[in-house]
């Protein structure tokens, strides 16, 4: 795994923390005031701000503007240090344990599925089936209905109609997506335990959403509905555990006491529920705007770079001095002996005060050299490229510092001799 690979990696990994740690702290008073469906939807923010980690930086005065956003995102700029300091270690041994993590997750998830998918039972009619893990759902590409056993004589005709109603609308919201990619997200990140403990929390909420559809569809049958889930919960012959990663169950470890008290809750009207995924909205936006600002070169904790350029060829030499943010690309050119010279260098901060330059050297608009330097701050180095044909070659000399960003007046941009 490259350096830009895994702090991809890390960058994602930060940016879920920050918003695992939102939601967390928002499920509570979303429900209260929103109501269950609410809090629910507001675990997208999760893969969405993680998202928002890879998308492309700006440049130029988004750069800049995000620059003070972006300075209100402590959480998001202590995490993505400690994300830059793992970037410098060594790739390989750490792409072999994120390798070897990720893995034995993803089959533990498998053996966990497979577990459930051996339980004796039998398929009824249709894409219902007897099981001693239901009432649940289950199944990805064919999604089928687990009823428990005896479900006719145990439960009541009202009691059977609610239980149907709780599965059809957990495959009607895509709860079994919605858990493939909880699963997905845990094993990329195995090594973040707050999305392991923040996963029960996720099921919890999930079950309270399609309590809340059932409730909204019968309100009226509050009784009937706590009854079912009593029984479920009591009954013996149901399997302990659970219906896997992927399934969505009556019998998964959630908290009972909270699903029998919001069936004595009021349910919020359409209006509220409408403004409530407003009021998500505006907060993933602006969650995702903080990760990106601070994803944006690093800007927000390491700011600019001070570059001193020299392209030598010949007899000629030109020498530019730029102040750039981290991650923003430079261009310098140069004529000589009847070629052109292009070198276009982008400078990204290091562990230990060491920035790394990556450069693509182009003559007469062929890329003839790709090279990558690390230097530390203050420190000079250089680049050569040998000429072809009896032509000159191209000498680069570097010197690069860190900078707050702010140009002296009597300083020009660029000197040329």
């Amino acid at each position: 795994m490259s350096s830009e690979g895994l702090r991809g990696l890390l960058a994602m990994n930060a940016a879920l923390s920050v918003a695992l740690i939102a939601v967390l702290l928002l499920r509570g008073p979303l429900r209260r005031h929103f109501g269950a469906e609410v809090a629910y939807t507001s675990w997208l923010l999760v893969p969405l701000t993680a998202a928002a980690a890879l998308l492309p930086t700006g440049s130029g005065g988004a750069y800049r503007v995000l620059f003070d956003v972006s300075r209100g995102a402590t959480a998001v700029r202590v995490l993505q240090a400690s994300s830059d300091a793992i970037a410098g270690w060594p790739g390989l041994p750490l792409l072999a344990l994120w390798s070897c993590g990720a893995v034995v997750t993803a089959l533990l998830f498998t053996a966990q599925q497979r577990r459930f998918a051996r339980a004796p039972g039998r398929p009824l009619r249709g894409r219902l089936r007897e099981g001693r893990a239901g009432p649940c759902v289950v199944g990805l590409l064919r999604p089928c209905i687990v009823l428990p056993i005896a479900f006719r004589w145990r439960y009541s005709r009202r009691e059977r109609r609610l239980i149907l109603a709780h599965e059809i609308a957990h495959l009607r919201g895509g709860d079994l997506h919605a858990n493939a990619v909880g699963a997905l997200l845990r094993c990329l990140f195995w090594f973040n335990p707050l999305l392991h403990l923040a996963c029960a929390r996720f099921r919890l909420d999930q079950e309270l959403a399609c309590d809340a559809r059932v409730l909204a569809r019968f309100p009226e049958a509050r009784r009937s509905y706590a009854g079912a889930m009593l029984k479920t919960q009591l009954d013996d012959s149901s399997a302990t555990d659970g219906t896997g990663p992927l399934g969505c169950g009556w019998r998964n470890p959630h908290p009972l006491k909270e699903r029998i008290a919001m069936l004595h809750s009021p349910l919020p009207t359409r209006p509220l529920r409408l403004g409530g995924r407003l009021v998500v909205a505006v907060f993933g936006v602006a969650t995702a705007a903080a990760v990106w600002a601070a994803q944006s070169g690093v800007i927000a904790r390491e700011g600019f770079v001070d570059a001193k350029v020299t392209l030598r060829s010949g007899d000629f030499a030109h020498t530019a001095r730029m102040i750039n943010p981290f991650g923003e690309s430079l261009l310098v050119t140069a004529s000589s002996d009847g070629q052109v010279w292009q070198a276009e260098f982008t400078a990204r901060p290091e562990s230990a005060g060491a920035i790394r330059l990556s450069a693509g050297v182009q003559r007469d608009n062929d890329v003839v050299a790709t090279p990558e330097i690390v230097l530390r701050d203050g420190e000079a180095g250089g680049i050569s490229v040998d000429g072809v044909g009896g032509k000159s070659g191209l000498a680069v000399e570097l010197l690069l510092r860190r900078s707050d960003g702010v140009v002296p007046k009597d300083w020009p941009a660029s000197t040329h001799r």
